[in-house]
Parts: C-alpha cells; structure tokens; sequence
C-alpha cells in the first residue's frame, strides 16, 4: 500500500540541450525569414489542369504579382492558387507540409 500513495519520480529536463534545440530552431527560423522559404504545389484533382504533369507530384513553385495567376513553376508555368495546393519545405529531411487544402 504504501509504494501506492509514493508518488512517481519526477522527470528530469535537460534544460541546457533544450536551449540548443530551440536556438537551432531560432536560426533556422531566421535563415527562412531572410533567404526565403522553398515552396512546392501539386495540381488540384478539381483543376482543369490536372492533367498536366505526372498526377499527384510536387513541383517548385513561387508566388508572384501576376493577378490571378500567381503561381509561377510546374509543367504549366503558371496557375492560380485555386488551381494547385501548395506546400513549404521546412527541412529537407522530411516531406513537405501541406499549408493550404482544398474546400
């Protein structure tokens, strides 16, 4: 009964890498922020481009102050942000995240 009521040990936080991992998030914050951030799109199955390209890849993209067509890159050249999902590569280790869905 009594091991019972001994309440567990508490977890021990290793403050110093703590403030390394997060500085290193900091700076590469702060690379992005000022060198820019890679963006990839996929054209949208409810697009009347969706044929173009091989279906369901990525491609580089930028964002331009093109009117409706503002999405520089892929097979087509340019779409509207209607047309494709975009993505941002935060780290090239992993796969890109998916920043905007269709309704």
């Amino acid at each position: 009964m009594a091991s019972e009521l001994t309440p567990p040990p508490l977890r021990v936080v290793d403050r110093d890498l703590l403030r390394k991992e997060f500085a290193a998030i900091e700076a590469r914050q702060a690379v992005l922020t000022d060198q820019g951030q890679k963006l990839m799109a996929r054209i949208r199955p409810s697009s009347k481009y969706h044929g173009q390209g091989e279906e369901g890849a990525l491609f580089a993209v930028c964002i331009g102050p093109r009117g409706d067509y503002s999405v520089f890159g892929g097979p087509g050249g340019q779409y509207r942000l209607s047309d494709v999902d975009l993505f941002a590569v935060f780290d090239e280790t992993r796969p890109p995240t998916q920043i905007t869905f269709e309704d």
